[in-house]
């Protein structure tokens, strides 16, 4: 796996900056920034941020998704609405950081009902592909154990 190190200057439509805020016992919650806001999506758990990356890329139609999931309720033809128009550049999304860790996610691919693609951790500029939403989260989770770690090494000296 090559690096692509993302925070160098990848431009995306669908570049999202998740700045995580809070994390307590595997659970998250923080602020995503997309270049079609100004202001950020509020997520207090892991679900509620799974949710509005998943509605994001269908409303911006990129990556266009490989398969349509199923649902409880019945579900009529889905009308395509106009991809929204950009609010801020590329440089605003980076510059937002989040008061534990901040990632750059990139989703190149959105098949077999979950996502493949690139995140990006801010603070230790490493790029890691991933291959599932579930891996994705589970990096997350990661970096903030190590983070919890280090930070505990530093209170015992």
């Amino acid at each position: 796996m090559g690096k692509l190190q993302m925070s160098g200057g990848i431009a995306a439509p669908n570049l999202l900056n998740i700045c995580v805020d809070a994390g307590t016992e595997g659970e998250i919650s923080g602020r995503v920034y997309s270049c079609y806001s100004r202001e950020p999506m509020v997520f207090g758990n892991v679900v509620q941020l799974l949710r509005y990356m998943e509605s994001f890329y269908n409303r911006i139609q990129f990556p266009e998704a490989a398969v349509l999931l199923r649902s409880f309720e019945n579900v009529s033809q889905v009308r395509r609405e106009a991809v929204p128009e950009q609010k801020v550049n590329r440089e605003y999304i980076m510059a937002q950081k989040g008061t534990l860790a901040s990632f750059c996610v990139y989703v190149q691919y959105r098949q077999n009902a979950t996502w493949q693609g690139i995140i990006c951790w801010e603070e230790q500029n490493r790029d890691v592909e991933f291959r599932s939403a579930l891996e994705m989260i589970a990096l997350i989770d990661n970096a903030l154990l190590l983070l919890k770690e280090k930070s505990a090494e530093q209170a015992g000296k």
